[in-house]
């Protein structure tokens, strides 16, 4: 058994690839790394990622997988107390979410590995100009929204090679991929200032 947290599960799925064109099907949905140490949520659609960390349980199942965003989804909309957790019940082949209060959802977990999320972060920005799409920044919003923030606000560095590194809570850390076109060369921003 599996606790997940339905902010932080709400907050990762935002991330998660929606577009029925999109054939990497291993990015339509919220990848789950569980065990006693820890649980890790990442979702990505190629374009920005979250990582979202939670504490484990003595009792936390050992399981890597992903979950469908649809799955995601209909769990994230079931009606009563948003405070109860989602439980995942791992299975072959089949897994379950579900809550204490009797929903249930059965699903078999998307085939295939997911990116390797880890490659993707930086160890530490590096200072460099970088452009960002803006609904990219939404989408982070929203995501800081879902995890309490009352303005929806993050903390935004250059990570380097053009990403962002997107700062949420402690926990909850994201990366906006570099973006292959527009914007200046140079920051000039000098003429403002005179």
């Amino acid at each position: 058994m599996i606790l997940l947290d339905r902010a932080k599960l709400k907050a990762a799925a935002r991330f998660a690839a929606t577009d029925p064109k999109d054939q990497r099907l291993t990015l339509h949905g919220v990848l789950v790394e569980a065990s006693p140490a820890g649980i890790r949520l990442a979702a990505t659609d190629g374009h920005a990622l979250l990582v979202v960390r939670a504490a484990g349980e003595p009792d936390t199942d050992t399981w890597t997988g992903i979950i469908p965003v649809d799955v995601v989804k209909a769990a994230l909309a079931w009606k009563g107390n948003k405070s109860l957790p989602i439980i995942l019940i791992p299975g072959e082949p089949e897994c379950r979410l579900t809550r204490a209060t009797g929903e249930a959802l059965v699903f078999v977990p998307v085939a295939g590995p997911f990116p390797d999320y880890r490659k993707v972060v930086p160890k530490e920005p590096d200072g460099k100009l970088s452009y960002f799409d803006s609904d990219l920044l939404v989408r982070f919003k929203r995501a800081a929204e879902d995890l309490g923030s009352d303005k929806g606000l993050f903390g935004l560095l250059p990570g380097g090679d053009g990403s962002g590194l997107v700062y949420i809570t402690g926990d909850v850390v994201g990366v906006i991929m570099p973006t292959r076109s527009g914007g200046l060369a140079v920051a000039d921003c000098a003429w403002a200032a005179a």
